[in-house]
């Protein structure tokens, strides 16, 4: 009878030790976040959504898959799953609803948090620093115990605030800051990826670099992080000192943003390409120019639009002309107006030819200012 009783104990105690830890440890990667949601643990569900849509752990972003594994952990009572809901309402412009879900989130978190679990105590933190009324000093020390904890997402997130500092609470310490971005890195953190990649566009703690600015970004954007995806589509379409203006990839860029509910990137195009930015989207990707820059593509549409040094096409070249137009360049602006002027590779448009080349000679392209004289009987 002994024996019996000694095993069913040890039974016992077995199935206690496998059962996950609602407590995440560094010793807790991300294969095993996923194998411990779908084992059931409403913790390790909102963690996975949390990581799916913040990247961390090396995760790729997706949006709609967070949504779902928020809505399981919500279902079930745990506080990560109305705390990720509301940041996908923030990201979807719906405000109110994420301050219903800040707000159901807040107490269960608190006391997570207290109770030593890291990812609340950023989740604490993330939550007294943006939802109204805040509390940054609280926020500060949700974020640093977080980090000291390992969990990754804290150390970007202080990281970054230490290059910058913060007047009266945080005073800046770039090598403070370059020491948690490392850690977070080391960690596969996608906001610290991002967050670095931020500073060396800026100059933030580090020497501004461009070059590596782009190179961390692009890493970020990898892993479809619809921030890095605008601000690449930004600095490719409008360039900088440092990076080489690509207007082809930075509409991709911003489409990309638009898709995954990115409102600044879906304004910037609807103000660039108009409303049906999508229909836009799909003839840029067809052009297959997307790894050139603009100079070679607007010489390789040139070559196209007279024949010389390649079969003369002017449908090919009207392709390729197109997109950099409506991304603001001069040259193929000019070029769109004529071919819409002659109707060589598109219809023939007066109005719209005009149109193309006023923007071109609103840009300084005195080839556009001449056209547009000696045609003006034409175009009134």
């Amino acid at each position: 009878m002994f024996y019996r009783y000694f095993i069913l104990i040890c039974l016992a105690t077995t199935n206690l030790w496998a059962k996950p830890s609602e407590l995440w440890t560094p010793s807790v990667d991300y294969k095993k976040v996923i194998q411990f949601a779908k084992e059931g643990s409403p913790y390790y569900q909102g963690l996975l959504a949390i990581c799916l849509r913040s990247g961390e752990f090396g995760s790729i972003v997706n949006i709609d898959l967070s949504r779902q594994w928020s809505e399981v952990a919500y279902k079930n009572a745990h506080p990560f799953g109305s705390y990720n809901l509301a940041n996908i309402s923030m990201l979807e412009g719906d405000f109110g609803k994420a301050t219903e879900y800040y707000q159901d989130a807040a107490l269960l978190l608190e006391r997570k948090a207290s109770d030593g679990d890291p990812v609340s105590m950023y989740c604490m933190g993330e939550i007294d620093f943006q939802v109204i009324p805040t509390n940054v000093p609280r926020a500060l020390e949700w974020f640093k115990k977080s980090a000291e904890l390992g969990y990754s997402q804290a150390q970007a997130t202080l990281g970054a605030f230490y290059l910058k500092g913060l007047p009266g609470l945080l005073e800046k310490d770039s090598k403070q800051g370059i020491e948690l971005l490392a850690k977070a890195v080391r960690n596969k953190s996608l906001t610290a990826r991002y967050n670095l990649g931020m500073a060396y566009l800026s100059g933030d703690g580090v020497p501004e670099d461009k070059e590596k600015a782009v190179q961390w970004l692009r890493v970020a954007e990898g892993q479809n992080f619809s921030e890095a995806q605008f601000t690449l589509g930004v600095l490719l379409i409008e360039g900088q000192e440092g990076v080489e203006k690509n207007t082809n990839e930075g509409l991709e860029f911003l489409r990309k943003a638009a898709t995954n509910k990115h409102q600044l990137a879906k304004q910037y195009l609807e103000k660039r390409l108009g409303g049906d930015f999508n229909k836009n989207a799909t003839r840029i990707q067809g052009v297959g120019q997307i790894s050139t820059s603009d100079k070679e593509t607007i010489a390789k549409a040139k070559k196209l639009f007279t024949g010389v040094g390649s079969e003369k096409n002017y449908f090919e070249a009207y392709k390729l002309f197109l997109p950099l137009a409506e991304g603001g360049n001069p040259e193929a602006a000019r070029f769109v107006g004529l071919m819409k002027f002659s109707g060589k590779g598109t219809d023939k448009n007066f109005d719209e030819a005009r149109q193309w080349l006023s923007v071109a000679a609103q840009k300084g392209d005195k080839t556009a200012k001449g056209l547009l004289e000696k045609y003006k009987t034409l175009f009134e």
